[in-house]
């Protein structure tokens, strides 16, 4: 069991590694660092167990009880940012230290290894379901397989704590790393379902981040073509208009002679109202112009 809980241990190392390098060479999201660190958080809670008999016991069960709950509360948080809306109340870091406190007290009272397991469990499992619930409720707006795959995954991780916590209490003298067909699958699936997660949320980004990008190529070419419809009308104005000598009108691109007014108003957003100036005035009308 210890060999499985190395192993655990550095598979858990190395995918908060591989997260932490995504992290700092391409572009992130809002709660891409939390998951990182909860990543982290998990690596260390495995090590906790494996120093189990070589530091003291009290502080192995203390460090597990914060680092598991924290990794869960993190990845709540992260998701909660990732999805734009509020940060999660810092209340909710209360549940890590509660987990603890509850485990070194039946440490210390009454030796209980179930409890204990069901203290992290529960600790464990509601950010990881409440996590399932918002990735599921944002998926319509998506349509992303990996939003199916982290709330499917996050629901099955909080299902085998609870029910490896459910089984231990029909072991008697129930211990961590006990050797048993149920604690060896127990680690073997944390391990998998970790890096099932650890992907998806990688890819979660990557794909965020495409359409982020799709979205602004998008509207750039939009914006080229308003500009080209522009330039367009702007170089039609500003070339050689044959214009009548006598009536004014000016011959368009197909060969019809329109009025002035016309063939600006058709090439612009420019629009004509009209009246008489002074001089017609006296000239066409002089008994409304106050001069004879």
């Amino acid at each position: 069991m210890r060999l499985l809980v190395i192993a655990a241990t550095v598979l858990s190392s190395f995918l908060t590694l591989t997260m932490a390098f995504f992290y700092s060479n391409h572009k992130v999201f809002p709660g891409f660092l939390r998951w990182t660190v909860g990543g982290g958080f998990i690596a260390f809670g495995y090590l906790m167990i494996v120093l189990r008999g070589i530091i003291p016991v009290s502080v192995s069960i203390v460090s597990v009880n914060l680092a598991i709950p924290s990794a869960a509360v993190l990845y709540l948080d992260g998701m909660r940012r990732f999805l734009g809306l509020s940060d999660l109340s810092r209340s909710w870091y209360a549940i890590p230290v509660i987990s603890a406190m509850a485990s070194i007290f039946t440490f210390y009272f009454f030796d209980s290894g179930a409890w204990r397991s069901l203290f992290t469990s529960l600790s464990f499992s509601i950010p990881h379901l409440l996590t399932s619930v918002l990735v599921f409720r944002d998926y319509p707006k998506t349509k992303s397989i990996f939003h199916l795959i982290i709330g499917t995954e996050m629901a099955l991780a909080s299902l085998i704590f609870i029910a490896r916590a459910a089984w231990s209490f029909t072991i008697p003298d129930f211990q961590l790393m006990m050797v048993s067909p149920v604690e060896s699958s127990f680690f073997i699936s944390l391990m998998v379902l970790q890096i099932v997660i650890t992907v998806s949320f990688i890819m979660m980004n990557t794909e965020r981040f495409e359409r982020d990008l799709l979205s602004a190529e998008s509207a750039l070419k939009v914006n080229v073509q308003r500009l080209e419809s522009a330039l367009t009308e702007v170089k039609t104005l500003r070339g050689m208009l044959p214009i009548c000598a006598s009536c004014k009108k000016i011959r368009d691109d197909h060969g019809e002679w329109v009025q002035m007014e016309v063939y600006v108003r058709d090439r612009t957003e420019a629009d004509f109202s009209h009246g008489i100036c002074p001089e017609c005035m006296k000239k066409l009308y002089p008994e409304f112009s106050g001069t004879k």
